[in-house]
């Protein structure tokens, strides 16, 4: 028979602090803006999260105007007037707003981010969940009150709460410069310039996407990046990777079959002529591109617009 001595052990305890906190929710809406949308001017005094799932949209906040494009967010802060419009193009959008406190907010103020995947599946979970939590529809932009169902899923409050407070976390520590240690600030490349020496990888993917967005109707490859950069295309590719989730080459022709879509909507241009003013090798090579990335060929994508105009 064993002598079991009982001893008191002493645990060090964690105090668990929040840098910042969700303390209500108003609304999530999901929606597709149609062509020449223009939502209303508004303002409140709580904080809007604008995603673009796919498409492009313009957000005008305060005096400034934003171009947002497929997953890109913008947070826009407590009693600022906005406003977001498409113009000739379409756009599908996830917005949640809330309000929140901490001083680390003060970063995401009316700054525009593009999100990474791992911050793009939050997001999904958080309309997931509104979508079960919620009686309402929320592909009404104009809904400006929404109820938890009486019996819906366990804990959705507080699950939403906690997702959103994760992609705000998330966010600041991938873009804010102090949020992360020395080591993960430390970029090396054989090939750095001088000229370039000062970029952090934020910077080096604002760079590529400006390259790319100026260039949608020419042809980029990973060798003249490198060259006009100074940097080796894996340096590139891995930097690129990191803060977007995706690659360079998939987000280029993601821009591409965008400004398709928006040549598309004009209905100025055969399928042919857009293939070719977007340098597509062929009409075939661009189509099976744009069904890749739409889940539509361009034949139904401009039937679909069609139908929209209807319904508008």
């Amino acid at each position: 028979m064993y002598n079991m001595e009982n001893r008191n052990v002493i645990y060090f305890k964690n105090s668990l602090g929040d840098v910042l906190k969700i303390n209500a929710l108003y609304t999530v809406h999901y929606f597709k803006y149609g062509r020449n949308f223009t939502f209303p001017l508004e303002s409140h005094n709580f904080w809007e999260a604008i995603y673009i799932d796919s498409g492009r949209a313009q957000v005008t906040v305060g005096d400034i105007k934003y171009e947002l494009k497929q997953g890109e967010v913008i947070f826009v802060s407590p009693n600022v007037p906005h406003t977001v419009c498409t113009k000739d193009s379409f756009a599908n959008s996830a917005i949640a707003s809330f309000s929140a406190t901490g001083r680390t907010l003060a970063f995401l103020k009316n700054s525009k981010f593009i999100l990474g995947e791992d911050e793009k599946d939050i997001l999904a979970k958080v309309v997931s969940e509104a979508k079960r939590a919620f009686p309402d529809r929320l592909d009404d932009p104009y809904a400006t009150k929404m109820e938890f169902k009486e019996n819906g899923p366990f804990g959705s409050s507080q699950w939403i709460k906690n997702l959103l407070e994760l992609l705000l976390i998330s966010v600041i520590r991938n873009n804010y410069p102090f949020s992360k240690s020395a080591d993960a600030r430390k970029e090396d490349s054989p090939l750095r310039s001088a000229k370039n020496s000062s970029l952090d990888g934020k910077g080096l993917t604002a760079k590529i996407i400006k390259i790319l967005e100026e260039n949608v109707y020419d042809a980029v490859s990973l060798d003249s990046l490198s060259k006009e950069l100074y940097f080796s295309k894996t340096y590139l590719k891995n930097v690129f990777k990191k803060s977007t989730g995706t690659s360079i080459i998939k987000y280029f022709n993601n821009l591409k079959i965008d400004e398709a879509k928006r040549l598309i909507s004009m209905s100025k241009y055969t399928f042919t002529e857009i293939s070719a003013m977007l340098g597509f090798s062929s009409v075939y090579y661009f189509t099976r591109l744009f069904k890749s990335v739409t889940d539509m060929t361009p034949t139904e994508y401009s039937s679909s617009l069609k139908v929209d105009n209807v319904l508008r």
